[in-house]
């Protein structure tokens, strides 16, 4: 499809966007349906939002979030147009949105937007769009509903595939490719289950999706990750939760993990201590009590820190960020996994340190690069604390496992694709049946 190209060079030329930030918008541009599917801290959302409003001229533009990340969406809109009308689903009446330019609703509130067939969009872009992985769901029908009726749709994702290769039939659909159009029946038969169906699959979708890693950008420093073993006092505990034979497997190893997560408290509060006079560190837990615990010692020590969890509100959760990235006597991020390991830029931090490890390779990247993304000048070293014979050395073992799988993927889809669009493949097993087989390993 045609597109502005001396509009689109006037955005390099005064800083609005980064020159493979153009060939991504540019990518997008000339096509009715796309995936934006960059690495992680690359600026997808801004080169979502140049092309959204580039393809749509005049009309209305729908963003589709999960609700935490609404704001990031409206900010990142502002900076480019600061002129723009924003309107949010579920904040403001119908009226007040056919007012708007832009609207930004999360997944939950899509149903009703699907009922006001008269608020017509130019361009839906979805956001972290692998969240809509399960074919058969609320969320999902209705943004094929909204989809069937919206002329441009656009995909963002840094992981456009966490478990398996029919995932990628739903954001084909969203955005009318022609293996959209198959029936999941189809779509299995021909391009999962094998490495020769994949390289089938990467064929089928190069230039509908466009992909770069980090190394487009020249002044980003390194990245290190360092495995630290520890010996804490007080395995006791963890040993006496192993023996229960009363514990079922699950239960035992939420509580395995979160005794391991409070033994690594006293590591961590050194690593603060023993930070340069401009350091910055992020702290990921995967529980409230570790949260809590490391609040508390950090304030004893009268060290200024922020978090960010599950329950807070998009204002505390925004404060917390502007907070750290702003402030500098806020020295340390505590946030969990879930919750602050995605959508949130944190480029303040040098240092990134795991209470306890995710379960996949795919959510520890982008949880460690909160840091290590567009933006970053530093060097960004993570550390991932070890406790020598516990389930943290069967996790490990897993991810290693899981890694060697990812690269055979991601090598088999390379085949098909040109370099500036090669499609990193994720291949996550079940996370039940993985946390089981920490266990053994443990």
């Amino acid at each position: 499809m045609p597109y502005d190209r001396v509009a689109l060079a006037s955005l390099v030329a005064c800083g609005v966007l980064r020159d493979y930030q153009a060939e991504g918008v540019a990518h997008m541009l000339r096509q009715s349906g796309a995936c934006m599917g960059d690495d992680m801290g690359l600026g997808k959302s801004r080169q979502t939002v140049v092309a959204s409003r580039m393809a749509a001229g005049s009309g209305r533009v729908l963003i589709v979030c999960p609700a935490s990340l609404r704001l990031n969406w409206e900010r990142e809109i502002k900076m480019v147009y600061p002129d723009a009308r924003v309107g949010m689903i579920g904040e403001d009446r119908i009226s007040t949105l056919a007012g708007c330019d832009w609207v930004i609703g999360n997944y939950e509130r899509m149903g009703g937007l699907v009922r006001e067939s008269e608020l017509e969009f130019a361009v839906m872009a979805v956001d972290e769009a692998h969240y809509l992985k399960e074919y058969k769901s609320g969320r999902t029908r209705n943004v094929f509903l909204l989809a069937a009726r919206i002329e441009r749709c656009f995909v963002v994702t840094g992981t456009p595939l966490l478990n398996r290769e029919i995932e990628m039939h739903t954001l084909l659909r969203i955005t009318g490719h022609r293996l959209g159009s198959l029936t999941l029946a189809e779509f299995r038969k021909s391009y999962a289950g094998s490495p020769e169906k994949r390289a089938a699959l990467a064929a089928a979708i190069q230039g509908w999706m466009i992909r770069r890693s980090k190394d487009v950008l020249k002044d980003l420093g390194d990245k290190a990750r360092q495995f630290v073993p520890l010996s804490p006092e007080g395995l006791d505990v963890y040993k006496e939760i192993y023996g229960d034979m009363t514990l079922q497997a699950m239960p035992k190893i939420v509580r395995l993990r979160k005794c391991l997560e409070g033994l690594k408290v006293p590591y961590l509060v050194e690593t603060v201590q023993a930070m340069g006079e401009d350091g910055k560190l992020i702290i990921f837990c995967e529980y409230m009590s570790t949260v809590e615990a490391l609040k508390q010692a950090l304030a004893s020590l009268g060290v200024g820190c922020v978090s960010l969890v599950g329950s807070d509100s998009l204002k505390r959760r925004q404060a917390a960020v502007d907070a750290f990235q702003r402030d500098a006597s806020i020295k340390v991020f505590i946030g969990t996994t879930m919750a602050a390991g995605v959508g949130i830029t944190l480029t303040a931090a040098n240092i990134v340190a795991f209470a306890s490890m995710p379960w996949t390779p795919a959510l520890m990247r982008q949880a460690e690069d909160r840091a290590y993304r567009l933006g970053q000048i530093r060097d960004v070293l993570v550390l991932v604390p070890i406790i020598q014979g516990t389930i943290d050395e069967g996790v490990l073992q897993l991810q290693e496992n899981k890694h060697t799988t990812e690269i055979e993927v991601v090598e088999a889809a390379k085949k098909a694709l040109p370099v500036q669009q090669r499609a990193a493949v994720e291949t996550v097993p079940d996370e039940a049946r993985e946390e089981v087989r920490a266990l053994e390993y443990a």
